[in-house]
């Protein structure tokens, strides 16, 4: 019984092979060394105008983590915020700006010292 499905099968797989042959063309394929070989051009893709480039997606920053006290944050945050209302301005400065301002200055300092004899 199973032997003459799987006959059944056979037959109709080659009858298969056999027409598909003949309903696809030949194919030549071209004797080409890859040094001849055409490399595809490649676009590069253009910014359109609108917001810049955010920290997150700049090669130039890198995320780091530290832990601070929460009643720190929370002061620093409304002295930004006081600041922010002061200079009458919509955008403050950041705590991750405030943070790169005090480490940049601690940098100098640092270096300024080393240089000295």
């Amino acid at each position: 019984m199973f032997r003459s499905l799987l006959d059944k099968r056979k037959q109709v797989e080659s009858e298969e092979i056999e027409t598909s042959d003949e309903d696809q063309p030949a194919v030549e394929v071209a004797d080409v060394t890859p040094d001849e070989a055409i490399e595809p051009v490649v676009e590069v893709e253009r910014r359109k105008p609108g917001r810049p480039r955010g920290r997150r997606s700049n090669p130039d920053y890198t995320q780091i983590s530290a832990y601070i006290p929460l009643d720190l944050l929370l002061d620093i945050q409304e002295e930004l915020s006081k600041e922010k209302r002061r200079l009458r301005k919509r955008s403050a400065m950041t705590v991750s700006e405030l943070a790169e301002n005090l480490l940049q200055d601690w940098l100098k300092q640092r270096k300024n010292e080393s240089a000295k004899p």
